[in-house]
């Protein structure tokens, strides 16, 4: 199959473009041709078609070749450019060599013709193949610096014989260099952290032991030499040894990960936080249990000494322990999040100006109190109470952080947390959030410190100064309304601590329940049957007693497996269950829903050391949750307010 060749032919003779044209066919060209005679219409050629070859006539009457090939330059085109004449010199024909031209063949010997084009042909497309390779180089070289810069790495070669280093600008800015510092093994020993640096010499020069096999990878962290700031990078190389087995040659890339560090560290705070968090609620679970054993005996034992009874006041003392025992149980609920929460839509402004005055008699008078309200900053859904006590106990953990006095600056505003911060930020959605923020002059946070504060127990306070229960209350709390806490602190430089909150639109929030608290003689009674499942055995003879004083008649089961064999079996009517939330065998939960399918109608309470999260009927009432510990009067107000409320039918 021939070959097609494009020719276009600068020649005002007919005959000779034709000769040249016949020429080159009977070489296994196909040839498609073209001839102009001016410099137009070589212009009009050159943009309309693509071409293998040019053949000038050295002279034509409005035209020529020198002006043809620099109309061929102005194109950008490399294509052979070949001058054919009958009445060219030898000086002239150099001088066209010099200017551009590929060749020259003189008319009486066109035999040369074939050959002069076979040559020129092949080395243009060997040119051409060689300017793609170029092109190809230069764009992998240009993808491979993007690639770098955009991944923010670095490259480093070290020539270990001499001890040239050699650092790209990517790597300089990993170790806070400006790009023309001059760097060297020991610029680089001086950036690493101390305590990583030991180790990573170690490592480079085991790497460069060819027994030690020449691979190199670590990750470790830097200070900026000259911004001093902390870095996170993982480094990647390999050395080069000679046939001797010495190295020679040692290169590699840095990257920085400190964001992805600091997410690792988020994940694992978080992690860590939220099983000390299952331990806390467990721990709180159980003490409320004994707790709910404590109060209510003593308050029977009360009920039952005449008012100046010697062993009065003892008691007494054992309720006052076990109401300051059951505020640290509160504070653990919190912190685990499985406190019970009375949920509503409040202003945050308000809040915080509401408790202002308290906050002035928390701090005292050597500490200036400023509060910043922004109007913006909305509404959130939480419970009142608890947004005080998580300002109360910053606001108290910041008055022992200036003991000589200081300012404290409340803040609140509103602020729109986008998807990049709320990448950087795992316990985050991106959205509209409610910050209040609490700032002190005072003694500031070390970095080790920082990692515990809002574990339960932790504190730096001296023995009996403090529970170590206040961060990590505040800590509960925030979760517990899907925020985020964000502590800014360096020692000597004060602290700051910022809550995000959802912010949502400001609404009227449901009445609070408050348990009734009676004196004995008027403490509700009754003689409906009661079925009672409990698996703490205190508290359930508490409860059985306390109902059966009254009137009531109960029937008492460990779990909820007796319970509900109990509700299909027993012949009379069943008129309310006391249940605990967890217990073995069958939990609160399974027991309300089978139990209200065998007794259609009749009312349910809960009671947990836990919180009303877990109970499905929380939702719907109130009244049907019952809070550990609980007082008689408590417990009596509730039983007598679900049986008002509807008649227990009488079984099938």
């Amino acid at each position: 199959m021939s070959e097609t060749l494009r020719v276009l032919q600068v020649e005002d003779s007919e005959s000779d473009a034709a000769l040249m044209v016949r020429l080159l066919e009977k070489s296994a060209y196909a040839v498609h041709a073209k001839r102009v005679e001016d410099a137009a219409a070589m212009r009009q050629a050159l943009a309309r078609e693509d071409w293998d070859l040019v053949l000038a006539d050295f002279q034509l009457p409005q035209f020529d070749a020198g002006a043809a090939l620099e109309i061929l330059h102005e194109s950008g085109r490399d294509i052979p450019f070949i001058v054919v004449s009958g009445m060219i010199g030898e000086d002239r024909a150099v001088e066209m060599m010099r200017a551009g031209a590929h060749d020259y063949v003189l008319k009486d010997r066109i035999a040369r013709l074939v050959p002069a084009v076979q040559r020129e042909i092949r080395e243009a497309q060997s040119r051409g193949e060689r300017r793609r390779a170029e092109e190809q180089l230069r764009d992998k070289d240009e993808w491979l610096a993007l690639a770098v810069s955009v991944a923010q790495m670095g490259m480093f070669d070290f020539y270990p014989q001499s001890g040239e280093l050699i650092w790209s600008e990517g790597t300089k800015q990993h170790f806070g260099l400006p790009p023309d510092a001059e760097v060297s093994y020991e610029t680089f020993l001086r950036g690493i952290h101390p305590d990583d640096r030991e180790r990573v010499d170690k490592l480079i020069n085991a790497t460069l032991d060819r027994a030690g096999g020449g691979e190199y990878a670590t990750d470790y962290r830097t200070i900026g030499l000259r911004d001093q700031v902390e870095r996170w990078l993982t480094a990647r190389g390999k050395v080069f040894f000679n046939l001797e087995g010495k190295p020679i040659r040692f290169v590699g890339v840095t990257s920085d990960i400190t964001e992805r560090k600091q997410l690792e560290e988020q994940l694992r705070q978080s992690q860590k936080l939220e099983g000390v968090g299952r331990l806390a609620g467990g721990v709180a679970h159980d003490f409320n249990n004994l707790l709910t054993v404590i109060t209510g005996f003593s308050h029977m034992t009360l009920d039952g000494l005449p008012p100046y009874h010697a062993l009065r006041s003892g008691v007494e003392e054992v309720l006052k322990a076990a109401v300051r025992a059951t505020a640290l149980t509160e504070q653990l609920l919190a912190f685990s999040r499985r406190k019970p929460s009375r949920t509503e839509a409040i202003v945050l402004n308000e809040v915080v100006a509401n408790i202002q005055k308290m906050l002035g008699r928390l701090i005292g008078e050597d500490v200036n109190l400023e509060l910043c309200l922004d109007p913006a900053a909305g509404a959130i859904r939480a419970d009142v109470v608890h947004i005080e006590q998580a300002i109360m106990n910053l606001v108290l953990n910041a008055r022992d952080a200036m003991p000589n006095g200081g300012k404290l600056v409340i803040e609140t505003a509103r602020q729109t947390v986008d998807e990049r911060f709320a990448a950087a930020h795992l316990d985050l959605a991106s959205g509209e959030y409610a910050a209040l923020v609490v700032r002190d002059t005072g003694t500031g946070i070390s970095p080790e410190v920082k990692a515990h504060i809002f574990e339960p127990f932790f504190t730096t306070k001296p023995q009996g100064k403090g529970t170590g229960l206040g961060l990590s209350t505040v800590y509960g709390i925030v979760k517990q309304c899907g925020g985020s806490i964000l502590v800014t602190s360096e020692p000597g430089r004060g602290a700051e601590f910022r809550i995000l909150l959802p912010a949502v639109e400001a609404s009227v929030g449901p009445a609070r329940h408050i348990d009734a608290v009676l004196p004995p003689a008027t403490m509700p009674s009754g003689t409906e049957t009661i079925l009672l499942a409990e698996d703490e055995e205190g508290v359930r003879r508490f409860v059985l007693e306390n109902l059966e004083r009254r009137g009531y008649r109960v029937l008492g089961c460990r779990n909820g497996r007796e319970a509900i064999e109990q509700a299909r079996q027993h012949p009379g009517s069943i008129h309310l269950l006391i249940t605990d939330a967890v217990m073995p065998e069958m939990g609160g939960a399974e027991l309300w829903t089978l139990f209200t399918a065998c007794r259609p109608g009749v009312p349910v309470l809960c009671m947990s050391g836990y919180s009303a999260m877990v109970w499905p009927g929380a939702e719907a009432a109130e009244a049907s949750y019952l809070q550990k510990p609980f007082t008689p009067s408590a417990l009596l107000t509730r039983v007598r307010t679900l049986l008002d409320r509807v008649e227990a039918p009488q079984p099938a």
